[in-house]
């Protein structure tokens, strides 16, 4: 199940409900979802919807990599996982995205 909340029609928040919440307060629109292929049709409505940017919960990451795949290359929509438990494709993906929004890779190597 689904729920809406917040204002903005450009960045939204998919996740577990308990996990995406206080996102509402920054004013995004959050939706309230399971992993499982409720996720994915969610972030494909928001893309029909307009949304530009789509930040989703990693324990969505495997529910979503038909989708991420699908729009991987594209300028938008951005969809970006929310590193919370610092799970490597979570980190990944967002230095992808990162990467391609600001042109170089602003991360670098770490040191070793």
């Amino acid at each position: 199940m689904s729920s809406e909340t917040g204002s903005s029609g450009q960045v939204a928040v998919i996740g577990r409900s308990d996990t995406v919440a206080a996102f509402r307060a920054a004013g995004l629109s959050v939706f309230s979802v399971r992993p499982g292929p409720e996720a994915a049709d969610q972030v494909e409505k928001l893309v029909a919807g307009g949304y530009r940017v789509i930040f989703f919960t990693e324990d969505m990451f495997g529910s979503l990599e038909p989708v991420l795949e699908k729009y991987r290359k594209a300028a938008v929509p951005c969809i970006v996982a929310l590193p919370t438990g610092g799970a490597r494709q979570s980190v990944a993906r967002l230095k992808e995205v990162v990467k391609r929004a600001v042109g170089a890779d602003v991360f670098g190597q770490a040191p070793k």
